[in-house]
């Protein structure tokens, strides 16, 4: 006897684990965005230069994005960036999925 969510005539194709969790998730109506790992994972392609060259992206909470740094002065200069970051952000996602960006120094 074979499993019901199996059927004879479905072919048996790999799927890529992001797809298969969206779909878990959004069945499961859990309030979790897979953008925000997508923010961490494509971090150099959607972080202007100085947020890639000092900031590491950690992960998103509330629609706050924290990003940890290497030093104050780092600190300084991103502080300035903010708004260019979530620019950035919004532009290859959209508007509103980060609202803020924490910027954290960690030695």
């Amino acid at each position: 006897m074979r499993a019901k969510y199996l059927r004879d005539n479905e072919p048996r194709q790999p799927k890529q684990i992001r797809s298969l969790l969206g779909t878990i998730i959004e069945k499961a109506s859990v309030g979790v965005d897979i953008r925000h790992g997508d923010i961490v994972n494509d971090w150099e392609s959607i972080a202007p230069p100085d947020w890639v060259t000092y900031g590491t992206p950690v992960g998103v909470k509330d629609r706050t994005l924290l990003v940890e740094v290497p030093d104050g002065t780092a600190a300084t200069v991103l502080k300035y960036q903010i708004e260019d970051l979530k620019t950035a952000i919004g532009e290859h996602f959209e508007d509103g999925l980060v609202a803020h960006v924490r910027i954290k120094i960690v030695r």
